[in-house]
């Protein structure tokens, strides 16, 4: 049973808000963050493009205190918002962000995608469980759910097709699939009593069935994919276009260690 470990106080989250209609809701969600979580905030800026103002600066408030961090370097923005994330707690990006799923795809650190215009702030904190959701999944989903005082719903679709195995009514697996969900989360409803936790059983496409919950949650909470690039083209991640078209801010949590960029899966 995996034991819970908190992460540590503090650290550092970077956010990066260029101008448009998106940079409040960017902020605003990475400030009330950084709020919950005792993180401080650096804004990345890249100087290709206007700078913020200070009053953009001065909205973060006290939470502020790494100040404005510049992009160097000649590469792609993708490329160097990866680079910038190492270390941090957290990188809070836009979703319009042009390559935002590239982004995803190669930081080395947890990537927050926000949308111009959340619906709300209410709403349970919703995991996206699969057979092979990393622990460092399960333990952010319920460290979102936990300071912001949500439900946590997790999720788990299937696709199109399933049939129960030889001899087992439909009803008894399900029954039994809801069961081994629970199982896999019982080590972290210990750690996190607090926090309620709903299981829920679905059929049809993970993007679509993700991307509805959107309309009502909180926050969704994904992670990436270590399939590798064979795999992936047969049974592709809906990570991708979950963090395009959400309507709710959508945290990816990477696996362990460097992104994969090979054709095969990890081993372990």
């Amino acid at each position: 049973m995996p034991a819970r470990t908190p992460p540590p106080a503090g650290g550092v989250v970077r956010v990066f808000a260029p101008p448009g209609p998106e940079r409040r809701a960017v902020v605003s969600w990475a400030r009330r963050h950084a709020r919950r979580t005792g993180a401080r905030l650096e804004i990345l800026v890249d100087p290709a493009l206007p700078a913020p103002r200070s009053g953009a600066v001065a909205v973060l408030g006290r939470v502020l205190v790494g100040a404005i961090r510049v992009l160097v370097g000649g590469t792609a923005l993708v490329d160097r918002l990866a680079r910038a994330a190492a270390g941090a707690r957290m990188l809070v990006v836009p979703q319009r962000l042009p390559g935002v799923d590239e982004l995803v795809d190669d930081a080395y650190e947890p990537v927050t995608v926000v949308p111009d215009d959340p619906p709300h702030t209410r709403g349970p904190v919703v995991l996206a469980l699969a057979p092979r959701t990393s622990d460092e999944t399960v333990e952010a989903a319920f460290d979102a759910a936990a300071s912001r005082g949500s439900p946590l719903l997790a999720v788990s679709v299937r696709a199109h097709g399933w049939v129960p195995a030889a001899g087992d009514d439909e009803t008894g697996a399900l029954d039994e699939e809801r069961r081994d969900r629970r199982e896999r989360l019982a080590a972290w409803c210990l750690a996190y009593p607090q926090v309620p936790v709903e299981v829920q059983l679905d059929e049809g496409d993970p993007a679509l069935a993700l991307l509805d919950l959107s309309s009502r949650a909180r926050l969704l909470v994904l992670g990436r994919s270590a399939r590798g690039r064979v795999l992936g083209t047969v049974t592709p991640s809906p990570v991708a276009a979950v963090t395009r078209r959400a309507r709710c801010p959508v945290l990816v949590v990477p696996p362990p260690g460097p992104p994969r960029h090979s054709w095969w899966p990890r081993s372990s």
